[in-house]
């Protein structure tokens, strides 16, 4: 084992090798586009702009719509009319594709990235907000969340963000209610999630600036993950900011401008959801201020490149007027005014799992990001139409910005990836969901014992956030750091990939090892190289299970390394088709199950060059 495990070019090998029934049927039956390639979303190209559009329809009882055609929609950017270009309807209770029932389990520490349990709808992000929710509020908004978790529908995926002392990812997304739960369970109060959050006021309570960041934050987040996510943001008070006020920092038109650019990115709707409940006499009452009234106390400024109305004051019409607000401008819905908060949750999660989705090719090719505004219509009296209403026509070709992160976030790796606009990246994140555009399954095998790390290694990973956390450190007084070495053994089916005409297989591999705090503690990118003239694989079958027998199944086999710091929680797997951009991904938590003793072979295997076409013996 030397420094340099973990950073070598991948070899590969063609094989005949049975992956299990489960693997081959549901690589069979993996949805495809219509063109028929095998995947369900939409591909964005560089050369080619297109515009996401996600279309909730209710009638007039706040129902979905469904069973509409993309004949009945018609669409405009700014009152000029487009083409249609794609269209696909979404329904909450259509399940992805999931292992068969009747599946024999996995040997130990082999896993594949096809859910154990369909999966349905789109993703979902709550943001539990202490920070805006007053003392009062806090234990029934408590109770309601905890109640709506409980009665979650069968594989709905959420994730957790809580936002107390700062803003924090408590749960990645799953659709295990157990988890979900644990995340904000009352009864075991845990760091960043307390019972009752004591000290809003000192952590910018009612900031709209704040608010910019979180909501920019968690776009990020969400940008480069497939499909519409749902944001549903339970809190007291929305302080929500489309628009610059006098005395605001100059430079806070370009955060708000990254704030509703991300939130477009990602295609994230944000459903605020209102813990005050009703209230007897809202403020503003004496001059006709309130709920649905239309009435504000203060006379709104011009806004500044904002999507939607300006809204200020401190009412609680001004306040439903800003839920109302972010809710049009990202196509989602409002939710105020009412004490049943579980009842608020269960209708957002209806109202955003069914919805169509639209693109087109703007005929306006001049990017100069002015912001255009886009409309849909519906050839259906009586329907309401949530969807959001504008983008910023930024060049598709300039580099994108940096992301929001802190500097100790901005590792090697990450910046590799943000360098080369890697489409991997957002599935490598910690937390990320379970991704199967790409069917992989995956054997992870620990390699010997622990033992400490050498100082070229140890360099190396005090480089990663887990231990920098932006400082620098003297490379003298580096500590002993004790890692644990992973082979990664990776099997793809071969029919998933197109093979070009140069005959290179178009693969990417990636492993990042995370801490319970979600920071990276080492990680690995690698590119497939055909390095026919050697056989780096030699006695590798001796640690692959003997049910992997060969078939006439063909498929792509490859071997990764990675040294892991024993404060690492968990490792996220990536596997990307660079030709069309289709990836797959997973979690696997640390430390592995223990193994039972395998047989020790060592057959040599049957070394093919990877071009297309090849057949195997």
């Amino acid at each position: 084992m030397t420094a340099q495990r973990g950073f070598h070019g991948l070899h590969f090998l063609v094989i005949g090798l049975s992956l299990m029934p489960i693997l081959e049927a549901q690589t069979n039956s993996a949805p495809s586009a219509p063109n028929g390639n095998p995947s369900s979303v939409f591909v964005l190209r560089k050369n080619v702009r297109r515009v996401i559009v996600d279309v909730v329809v209710r009638d007039a009882n706040n129902q979905p719509v469904r069973g509409l055609l993309a004949k009945d929609f018609s669409i405009s950017e700014d009152d000029k009319g487009q083409h249609i270009t794609s269209f696909e309807a979404h329904e909450f209770a259509t399940p992805s594709i999931s292992l068969p029932r009747n599946a024999p389990p996995l040997p130990s520490n082999v896993f594949v990235n096809v859910p154990g349990a369909p999966e349905h709808g789109p993703l979902y992000v709550i943001l539990y907000d202490m920070v805006n929710m007053e003392m009062d509020d806090q234990a029934y908004a408590r109770e309601q969340v905890m109640k709506f978790i409980r009665t979650l529908p069968e594989g709905a995926r959420f994730a957790v963000y809580v936002h107390s002392d700062g803003l924090h990812f408590v749960q990645g997304f799953t659709e295990d209610r157990d988890l979900i739960y644990a995340a904000l369970d009352p009864e075991k109060p845990k760091a960043h999630v307390p019972r009752s959050f004591l000290y809003s006021r000192n952590f910018n309570r009612g900031d709209p600036v704040a608010m910019v960041s979180v909501l920019t934050h968690i776009g990020e987040f969400l940008e480069g993950i497939p499909g519409k996510k749902n944001l549903i943001w339970m809190a007291g008070n929305f302080p929500v900011t489309l628009y610059a006020h006098e005395g605001d920092p100059r430079d806070l038109g370009d955060d708000l401008r990254s704030e509703l650019n991300a939130l477009a990115r990602a295609e994230v709707a944000v459903y605020p959801v209102s813990t005050r409940g009703v209230i007897v006499n809202p403020e503003g009452a004496l001059n006709g201020a309130g709920p649905h009234t239309g009435v504000g106390a203060v006379v709104a400024p011009t806004p500044i490149n904002s999507a939607v109305g300006p809204v200020t004051g401190d009412s609680v019409s001004d306040d439903n007027m800003m839920q109302n607000d972010i809710a049009t401008a990202t196509g989602g819905r409002a939710f105020y005014s009412d004490n049943g908060v579980k009842e608020m949750l269960d209708a957002a999660v209806v109202d955003g799992g069914n919805y169509y989705s639209i693109t087109y090719s703007p005929t306006n090719l001049n990017y100069d990001g002015s912001l255009r505004h886009i409309r849909v219509r519906l050839d259906q009296p009586g329907s309401h139409l949530a969807y959001r209403r504008s983008y910023f026509a930024d060049d598709p070709d300039a580099p994108k910005p940096h992301k929001t992160h802190s500097p100790d976030e901005d590792t090697p790796v990450e910046m590799e990836a943000k360098a080369q606009e890697r489409p991997m990246f957002a599935s490598l994140q910690h937390g990320a969901p379970l991704e199967h555009q790409l069917i992989f399954k995956v054997r992870i095998h620990p390699e010997g014992l622990p033992r400490f790390a050498t100082a070229e290694e140890t360099a190396k990973l005090m480089a990663q956030p887990t231990f920098s956390h932006g400082k620098r450190r003297n490379p003298r007084a580096l500590p002993a750091l004790q890692v644990q070495g992973y082979a990664i053994y990776y099997v793809v089916v071969a029919s998933q990939i197109k093979i070009p005409h140069d005959g290179a297989i178009p693969l990417e591999f990636a492993a990042v090892a995370y801490d319970s705090d979600g920071f990276i503690t080492n990680a690995v990118v690698e590119n497939v190289v055909d390095d026919s003239s050697s056989n780096p694989f030699s006695g590798v079958q001796s640690a692959v299970p003997e049910d992997w027998e060969p078939s006439h199944q063909e498929v792509y086999r490859a071997r990764q390394e990675l040294d892991v710091p024993l404060n690492a929680t968990s490792i996220r797997l990536a596997v990307r088709d660079t030709s069309t951009d289709r990836v797959g991904a997973m979690e696997i938590a640390l430390p592995l199950a223990p193994e039972p003793p395998v047989r020790a072979t060592n057959p040599t295997p049957h070394l093919v060059t990877p071009t297309s076409g090849t057949k195997l013996n």
